[in-house]
């Protein structure tokens, strides 16, 4: 896996989980190379996973991508994961966005989960950092303090987001709200006396940061009694108000580091608001203009 090393532990994970389970099927098999096995091997380890059609496709593109890799390397002919075709039509997952009271009863369990304040303010700012700017969660972990800067014109505080394929920055304006909360942030315990990060102290591992942002999220969620709960709803919850606010999807894909593509998938059937506007804009067609006012019709006797 030195190749990978490179890319964050989760998808590492889940590279080496697909490996190891073929390679388990291989041994069970007395297949000793790559270069032995066959399409229909590969049909019958998937056949013998069980995985719901979503997880199916995303360990086939994992397949396609170890066996492309198998092929530039010229340890086989050919890379049999391309003959496989994947489930089609399948749903995606519903993408929930919450509502303005859920949010605010989730803001409130800040406030009241835990055994004191060090959790509390972190909790707050963990909540506040997902709700207005749509990082994800291990990032929220690891978030750096430079990271967070004010604009050059002296107008106003952003956050860096991401550097596009173009080198060309993201940043996004934040509100006061989450200033202070960012301001008002304890430092990690562990680090030093000024700390790099908002919430990692640097010596433990990404891995166990990430945990412990996640179980701090399950935490309030559950005093806070909102169902369905998950940190990726901020996502969505953002991506919706967005674009009832007249954002483009172009807009929303650089927000989330997504393609325009999927956010039109995933987010256009849960934003009225934008479907409002399209209909104030159908219904101005015409206006003021003879050819476009209602006449009554005539009524014959």
């Amino acid at each position: 896996m030195e190749h990978c090393a490179d890319l964050e532990d989760s998808t590492r994970r889940k590279y080496r989980n697909a490996l190891n389970q073929l390679e388990t099927f291989c041994v069970a098999r007395r297949v000793d190379t790559v270069a032995e096995l066959t399409t229909e091997d590969l049909d019958a380890f998937r056949a013998g996973r069980q995985l719901s059609a979503i997880t199916s496709l995303k360990e086939l593109q994992t397949l396609r991508q170890f066996f492309g890799f198998c092929f530039d390397r010229r340890w086989i002919g050919e890379n049999i994961a391309k003959r496989i075709k994947g489930p089609r039509n399948i749903k995606p997952n519903d993408v929930e966005p919450y509502t303005a009271g859920e949010v605010s009863k989730i803001l409130a369990a800040c406030d009241t989960f835990g055994r004191g304040g060090y959790e509390r303010a972190r909790a707050r700012t963990m909540i506040l950092l997902l709700r207005f700017t749509a990082l994800r969660i291990g990032d929220v972990a690891m978030l750096a303090r430079d990271r967070v800067t004010w604009d050059a014109d002296g107008e106003r505080w952003r956050i860096f987001l991401r550097t596009e394929k173009t080198g060309a920055p993201v940043f996004l304006p934040i509100p006061d709200v989450l200033r202070q909360a960012l301001e008002a942030t304890p430092h990690p315990r562990g680090a030093e006396s000024n700390p790099k990060y908002y919430f990692w102290n640097g010596t433990t591992s990404p891995r166990a940061i990430k945990g412990i942002a996640e179980r701090t999220l399950a935490a309030v969620f559950k005093e806070s009694k909102v169902e369905r709960p998950h940190a990726h709803r901020f996502r969505h919850t953002l991506a919706t108000e967005l674009l009832g606010r007249g954002a483009t999807f172009e807009d929303i894909a650089d927000i989330l580091g997504n393609s325009p593509a999927i956010v039109r998938k995933h987010y256009a059937k849960w934003s009225p608001a934008r479907q409002n506007r399209i209909d104030s804009l159908m219904a101005s067609i015409g206006v003021g203009t003879t050819w476009a006012q209602t006449k009554k019709p005539a009524v014959s006797h």
